[in-house]
């Protein structure tokens, strides 16, 4: 018998013997210890694509619950089993803050809904992903040690279960930084998890409301069956961050947006469907698995109930949101997703250096320098620079180069006296002035001719 064998029949027999422990002492309901499987069997990550058991890739599509000490009653297993049977939601989300009344001010209730969603899930047969929800506090750090404990908890009762997906850390922001931040805490989290769940997938968010998943592609965790969130909202977040998407995926990493919506980034506005069709086709070009923000009765474009509607499923066109129709009619997971090209060596960043310098500011405006310095060998001729503000942020005027702004997408390029940068050293500026409410921070990255460098 070979080792393979031997290790399936050892998880296998752990397995039942799980399933018979957790039944007795009633932790699970009978119907979760005789689930069905769910439709793609144990999920793995090859190269940057969410794959089946046999490696084939899959997409999944389904709903994210809102925060769960609001709209948690939203997720149960009759709304889950109707999502699965009548919308083809294979993967559901629940989304426990751990701020805003959520978990850390009280676990018990918050983690009681937690299991209530994954057992339905797992009885439903469809995958389900746990999110430790942090927002309004940041630095996923901040309860770091609240966050192993669950996650070691949820990975005892639940890492037997293939449905089951860990979001370590959904959408850190601020001043938090992939390498100073994100990656030690998921260094710090993904072994805890790993001790006790070797195979399920784990999801890690990425800075700036996990939307730089470029950067953390620069810098990845050497962990397997890892996959980096991307979070968009079609109001907000147009083909810059599709390109953030691309240069993280031709960098070998796996993407999953846990989260997006048909409004901008507050919820509201919109729905935007247009673009958020442009979203849904990208999607699935690239076998992006998502989960739509939200399945609830707010009165917010992106919520996808009206006010009122029944908790439990059996929802008509009427008592949908256009969101919620918009949502569910793309929702069919009965085909097959097509099979992406290999992704290209990772391009090099050897050699480019952009700075992004904020030489003064004054009540709601500033001025700012971007640097770009060529240290490699080869002069660049032409040139295209392009970010996106993280925040409400508009250039009233910009010199030595032309440039267009549409929403937070800036894009710069040369005038013919700075068209070639030179190689060893060679530089070339931009400076323009802003206007902005609320924080000036400075974007995260930019692209350079298309390919992504981290703003210093």
């Amino acid at each position: 018998m070979s080792l393979r064998v031997k290790n399936h029949l050892a998880k296998t027999l752990a397995i039942l013997l799980g399933l018979a422990i957790l039944l007795s002492t009633g932790i699970i309901p009978e119907e979760t210890a005789y689930a069905a499987s769910p439709p793609h069997g144990q999920l793995k990550i090859v190269g940057n694509q969410l794959t089946n058991s046999s490696g084939q890739p899959v997409q999944l599509k389904g709903m994210s619950s809102h925060g769960l000490q609001w709209y948690g009653h939203f997720m149960n297993s009759s709304s889950i089993n109707f999502m699965k049977n009548n919308w083809g939601a294979n993967v559901v989300r629940a989304a426990m803050y751990t701020s805003s009344d959520g978990y850390i001010s009280n676990p018990a209730a918050m983690k009681a809904k937690v299991e209530e969603i994954v057992e339905a899930a797992i009885a439903a047969g469809i995958y389900v992903i746990i999110d430790w929800h942090i927002l309004s506090d940041n630095n996923p750090n901040t309860y770091r040690t609240q966050a192993k404990a669950f996650f070691e908890e949820m990975a005892t009762k639940y890492g037997h279960y293939p449905n089951v997906i860990y979001e370590i850390c959904n959408e850190p922001n601020g001043n938090v930084t992939w390498a100073g931040d994100i990656k030690p805490y998921a260094e710090y989290i993904i072994p805890a998890i790993r001790a006790i769940d070797p195979d399920n997938i784990i999801i890690v968010g990425t800075s700036t409301w996990s939307q730089d998943v470029d950067i953390a592609s620069l810098n990845p965790l050497n962990y397997s069956n890892i996959a980096y969130a991307f979070h968009f909202y079609a109001g907000t977040h147009g083909q810059s961050y599709r390109n953030k998407v691309t240069t993280a995926l031709n960098n070998g990493i796996a993407v999953f947006v846990s989260e997006w919506g048909t409004s901008d980034a507050s919820g509201n506005g919109g729905p935007y469907l247009a673009e958020s069709q442009v979203w849904i086709d990208f999607m699935n070009a690239n076998n992006l698995s998502w989960c739509n923000w939200s399945l609830c009765d707010k009165a917010e474009a992106s919520a996808a109930l009206m006010p009122g509607a029944s908790t439990t499923g059996g929802w008509t066109d009427a008592n949908l949101t256009a969101s919620g129709r918009f949502v569910r009619n793309n929702m069919n997971t009965s085909t097959n997703p097509p099979n992406p090209p290999n992704p290209p060596n990772p391009p090099s960043q050897q050699g480019i250096d952009v700075k992004y310098n904020i030489d003064n500011s004054w009540g709601n405006g500033a001025t700012v320098t971007v640097t770009i310095t060529n240290n490699s060998s080869t002069a660049i001729n032409g040139w295209t620079l392009a970010w996106a503000f993280p925040g409400n942020q508009t250039i009233s005027n910009l010199w030595n180069g032309n440039y267009t702004q549409s929403g937070a997408d800036v894009t710069v390029t040369n005038l013919s006296h700075n068209q070639i940068i030179a190689a060893n050293g060679g530089t070339a500026s931009i400076g323009f002035n802003i206007d902005f409410s609320g924080s000036n921070n400075k974007p995260a990255s930019c692209t350079l001719n298309g390919t992504t460098y981290q703003l210093n």
